[in-house]
């Protein structure tokens, strides 16, 4: 029998092995495994290669544990268990000694697994990544390679079956999944691993990838654009009012952006009037489709080393504008400049409801107050949402239920439009329909 126990607790610090190598490698710093490659340490090239094509030691990882975790039962279950049943049969178990024996052992092959083939491990990897990376990543990535036909061999029999579905996978996406990630991440934050700022950052950030051009958008209505031709006076006059650092500019009407104006460049002009004229200062416009994923969007701004995006529709239609700080307020949150000091115009009541104006954008009120209403192409601000609601502009008092639960009150609107939206987190009380505005 010690024999056996050994044979199983090997198979168990193995499967430690291949489960801590995992985390060591991804948790390695960046400024560490670069400093490594310069001075051609050949762990650290190791470490790069597998990092730098994480299917070839992912999926090795993966059969790793398989089939140690597998070899670990089978064998405990034909050898130790046997040998368990005869010495619990001499104790008096009977007809049960083999039932008995079994899930004892069974018990122990799990608490050593969890203990010794997870949880130590993956510590040990999380506090010594370097060390741990170094040392494994050299017969880690010679393994891969020796794997890679037996991969390739059963992703083709998963992707056999995936294709009923109309499906494919790789070992790479089989891992983790994003709502694994999350949930790796909250508890992380929860745990103290990582600060809960930095844990709501993280998650907003792997969220991302759903988000819409159309969720994000400054809406029409909302835009100060100059026009095409405007008098210095009327762009000076635009300028001091809104605080804007940038204006689009139109010709004829919003439908017809043609590009749009810095602050600093219009300076130039005021002050060099006779040596710049109108469209020396003009920057050309970056149209995007309000369908459009925001992550591309960011990433295309930076490409272009711009600061903000004119939407439309499919039918070219002017919509509004997206800049980078609107994209980057969806992952970080709200980020006011030194004159700002958040919306003033919404109320918190003492009965724990929000009052707020209808042109708000559902995400921030999601994010502010931690609910999940439902975006849509016409559903972007709290009014839309009460529009659509409705199926038209609902009238002063009218209550409506989204959802996700969350109930909403208008407080007040007009023919064409809804101006103040009350936001219950809870139950709504009773209370009489707000005044109908003059």
């Amino acid at each position: 029998m010690p024999f056996e126990i050994l044979v199983i607790v090997v198979l168990v610090l193995a499967n430690g092995l291949f489960a801590g190598a995992e985390i060591a490698i991804l948790s390695v710093r960046a400024p560490q495994l670069a400093s490594g490659v310069r001075a051609g340490d050949r762990s650290a090239l190791a470490v790069k290669t597998l990092r730098d094509r994480p299917e070839r030691f992912l999926a090795t990882v993966q059969i790793g544990i398989t089939v140690i975790g597998a070899a670990a039962g089978a064998f405990g279950g034909a050898t130790l268990a046997e040998d368990l049943a005869l010495a619990l049969a001499g104790l008096g178990a009977g007809a049960y000694a083999n039932d008995i024996a079994f899930a004892l052992v069974i018990a122990l092959i799990s608490w050593l697994s969890l203990v010794f083939g997870e949880l130590v491990p993956k510590s040990l990897a999380l506090r010594f990544s370097r060390t741990y990376a170094y040392s494994i990543a050299r017969p880690l990535l010679g393994l891969s390679s020796l794997m890679r036909p037996l991969v390739w061999f059963l992703t083709a029999c998963s992707n056999v079956v995936l294709r009923v579905f109309g499906d494919r996978t790789t070992f790479t996406e089989s891992r983790l999944s994003r709502d694994e990630l999350r949930q790796l991440v909250e508890d992380a934050a929860k745990v103290g691993s990582v600060t809960a700022h930095s844990g709501e950052i993280a998650m907003r950030a792997l969220g991302f990838d759903d988000v819409r051009v159309a969720e994000l958008v400054v809406p029409r209505n909302q835009v100060t654009a100059v026009r095409r031709g405007a008098p210095a006076e009327e762009i000076r006059r635009l300028l001091l009012e809104e605080g804007h650092n940038r204006m689009p500019v139109y010709d004829g009407d919003l439908d017809h952006v043609v590009g749009y104006i810095v602050a600093r460049d219009f300076l130039s002009l005021a002050w060099e009037s006779d040596l710049i004229v109108f469209d020396d200062i003009l920057r050309p416009a970056y149209f995007v489709d309000a369908g459009a994923r925001a992550v591309d969007v960011l990433r295309e701004l930076q490409r272009r080393h711009i600061q903000m995006a004119i939407v439309t529709s499919e039918q070219r239609d002017f919509l509004g504008l997206v800049t980078i700080e609107d994209l980057l307020e969806e992952i970080v949150g709200d980020i006011f400049s030194e004159t700002e000091q958040g919306d003033a115009a919404i109320r918190w009541d003492a009965d724990g409801s929000v009052v707020l104006p209808g042109t708000v954008q559902v995400r921030r009120v999601n994010r502010a107050l931690g609910l999940h209403v439902p975006v849509g192409p016409d559903r972007t601000t709290m009014a839309g949402v009460c529009i659509a609601l409705a199926l038209g502009i609902p009238a002063p008092g009218q209550r409506l239920v989204c959802e996700d639960g969350t109930r909403l009150e208008v407080v007040d609107a007009t023919a064409r439009r809804v101006r103040r939206v009350r936001v219950f987190r809870g139950e709504a009380p009773d209370r009489p329909p707000p005044d109908q505005p003059a």
